[in-house]
């Protein structure tokens, strides 16, 4: 394994075997921490009162041309294949973001993907940095669960220490905690009882709330596809599309696109066409799919494939989801399904980005010059960073319904923010939403979640 800080020299290491660092619990919850933030070097401190007591810091670099801060470059001893952990900034106590396991994943990615979770981060208010991980590995292979297993156990001490960690592509939270099981990791999201102040006891109790039932799954399967959705039904709103009227096609089928899928259905909008990495399911009378048959229970993590059959409506190759004419064309797998060669005939209204980097900056300029609203990946797939918030950040313990209604709220909010400034400053979404990222301040020293303390 390679552990590279920005402008440092890398350090070549051997595989990191598996040891067991957390003897003593309460001395690495409560250790003080090590990486202190210079202010000056950030930028210029604030001078007001919550400033002062949080050491809060103006931003100075712009965000989308500031280098990740920690790389740690994984090559596996058995297989050879490689991974990558990207911090994109220290700046907080928590870093926060997804693991994946993406065949022809390279670090260039996983650098993009680090700096948007850092943007999701600020524009949904949370005093947390971004973060993300993966390795090139062909999903669909049996050795998947050990590869990702050996991963993981390389970053344990991220994970322990700074790193919240959650799925993302081809990755599903019940792989992970079963991981975590094997590697006596409390929690792949341990991390935030550092930051935030809890005990072992009281972070557990609130992280069990994760896997309580919520409609067809869990709030952990739910939470990021719900907020989806929410943005979506914002985008709605603003368009003065009833939800009875409206029509939805969703590029995905995975944990996000499959919970918005569900959340949207549930909310009287129509899911017209859907579509996974095999096969496209489209409507035949343009009314909506039944998505509850669609969907696996409870009791399992799903496959992220639609049902090949048993399901009305009409089965194609999974590209006719782009020629399905509806308001709001929803990515919510992969990245780079939106560009120069199907921007211009999309027939739709708006994009509701879910999936990360899904849209090009070249098919942005074809989808604006055409009318066309996009909120931006890190507006719209920011639903699982806003249940962190509802589920850590209140006094008292939420219920699962609770923190899902903090992340509608919260979801809504924003983007209503985002495109009000857009129209404030004669910008693109996406413009005035960075706009409003770069006017966040920094708190180094306060916790991640919930309002701060007087």
């Amino acid at each position: 394994m390679k552990i590279a800080k920005s402008s440092a020299t890398n350090v070549e290491m051997t595989d990191i075997p598996h040891t067991q660092i957390m003897e003593d619990y309460n001395r690495l919850l409560y250790k003080k921490s090590e990486d202190k933030i210079n202010a000056d070097s950030a930028g210029k401190v604030i001078n007001f009162p919550m400033e002062k007591k949080h050491g809060s810091v103006k931003v100075k670099v712009d965000i989308l041309d500031k280098k990740p801060e920690l790389i740690v470059e994984y090559t596996d001893s058995l297989e050879g294949f490689k991974g990558w952990a990207v911090i994109h900034s220290l700046s907080h106590k928590l870093c926060a973001g997804g693991v994946r396991v993406q065949k022809g994943l390279t670090l260039d990615c996983v650098r993009d993907l680090a700096r948007n979770m850092t943007i999701k981060m600020q524009i949904a208010g949370i005093r947390a940095d971004g973060a993300k991980c993966g390795i090139n590995y062909d999903p669909h292979s049996p050795g998947k669960k050990e590869a990702l297993y050996r991963f993981i156990r390389a970053i344990r001490p991220y994970v322990l220490e700074r790193y919240s960690l959650g799925p993302d592509l081809n990755t599903t939270m019940c792989e992970l905690d079963d991981i975590a099981e094997r590697l006596s990791i409390p929690a792949v999201k341990m991390a935030i009882a550092k930051a935030q102040g809890f005990d072992l006891p009281s972070f557990l109790k609130r992280y069990r709330i994760l896997k309580q039932p919520f409609g067809h799954a869990t709030l952990g399967r739910v939470r990021a596809g719900f907020g989806l959705a929410a943005a979506c039904q914002g985008v709605l709103e603003f368009l003065n599309i009833p939800p009875q009227e409206a029509t939805v096609a969703i590029q995905g089928f995975g944990g996000l696109g499959s919970a918005a899928a569900y959340t949207l259905h549930e909310a009287g909008i129509k899911i017209i066409a859907i579509a996974d990495e095999e096969k496209s399911l489209i409507s035949t009378n343009n009314q909506s799919l039944d998505i509850k048959a669609m969907l696996p229970s409870t009791t399992n993590c799903g496959t992220g494939f639609i049902p090949s059959s048993g399901i009305n409506g009409r089965y194609g190759d999974p590209s006719q989801i782009y020629d399905v004419k509806c308001d709001v064309f929803i990515p919510a797998a992969i990245e780079n399904v939106i560009t120069v060669d199907n921007a211009g005939d999309l027939p739709i209204k708006a994009v509701v980005t879910g999936a990360n980097l899904a849209v090009t900056h070249e098919a942005q300029k074809i989808l604006i010059d055409r009318g066309i609203i996009i909120i931006p990946d890190f507006v719209a797939g920011c639903g699982g960073s806003l249940s962190m918030d509802g589920l850590f950040g209140p006094e008292i313990e939420p219920s699962a319904k609770e923190v899902l209604n903090h992340v509608n709220k919260r979801m809504c909010r924003i983007v209503k923010k985002v495109i009000k400034r857009s129209q404030q400053d004669g910008v693109t979404t996406r413009e005035a939403a960075l706009r409003l990222c770069s006017e966040a301040p920094i708190y180094p020293e306060a916790r991640p979640y919930g309002p701060m303390d007087e």
